[in-house]
């Protein structure tokens, strides 16, 4: 990533000015700083995309840093010592019909691993988003968002991870309108520092906590 343009030597990734669309099954690194682009995954849906952040950093005026349209799953790794931000400009324009409406948002499964930083900064809308199933397993990770800090709608899972949020609705949020039995939180372990406006950690149908370390300061109490 260079500015207003970025490159990359695969026939997997078409590159239009600042939009990159990963299109097959592979790793791909990320390095360096794009000023207003997005990262697009466009694959087939039994393809497993891994995106690894090596000090990336990405803005987007209008749309999401890093948004999966089609994948079977996708993973983000934050590559080790490394510090990465992805930020939004304060409002969210749909692509191909679609309410893109966080930093990181995928319409299929999402897992985060790593050791690495994430900065997030999202003033208009969500952090970290997924409409299948969230799971993040390492990395530190600090969250400035006007809406919900990490959401999912099957579920979200949390392991080895460090967080700050600061959120204008819920710090953490799972739900699912379609499926009642879904909308599930469970953390494993963790330090989780969330200041939110609504609640802490949200889940409509089911919440496990078996350890980490919580400081909650939520609107709701």
């Amino acid at each position: 990533l260079n500015g207003d343009i970025a490159s990359c030597d695969s026939d997997k990734v078409e590159v239009s000015g600042s939009t990159v669309t990963i299109t097959d099954e592979g790793t791909y690194i990320l390095s360096g700083t794009l000023k207003n682009g997005t990262i697009i995954v466009d694959s087939g849906k039994k393809d497993k995309i891994q995106l690894v952040l090596n000090s990336a950093s990405i803005h987007s005026d209008t749309s999401a840093p890093i948004y999966v349209r089609q994948a079977d799953k996708v993973f983000i790794t934050i590559a080790p010592n490394s510090t990465n931000t992805l930020s939004n400009g304060g409002r969210f324009t749909d692509i191909d019909g679609n309410n893109i409406d966080g930093v990181i948002f995928s319409r299929e499964d999402l897992t985060l691993n790593g050791s690495g930083r994430l900065t997030i900064h999202s003033p208009d809308g969500h952090g970290i988003v997924s409409k299948d199933e969230l799971i993040l397993t390492g990395g530190s990770y600090e969250i400035n968002s006007a809406s919900h800090g990490l959401e999912g709608k099957d579920n979200v899972c949390i392991a080895n991870a460090e967080f700050k949020i600061t959120s204008g609705k819920d710090g953490i949020h799972a739900e699912n309108d379609d499926d009642t039995t879904l909308g599930l939180v469970y953390i494993q372990s963790g330090t989780f520092n969330i200041t939110s406006k609504g609640d802490g950690i949200s889940a409509s149908a089911q919440m496990q906590i078996d350890g980490g370390t919580f400081h909650i300061v939520s609107g709701s109490g």
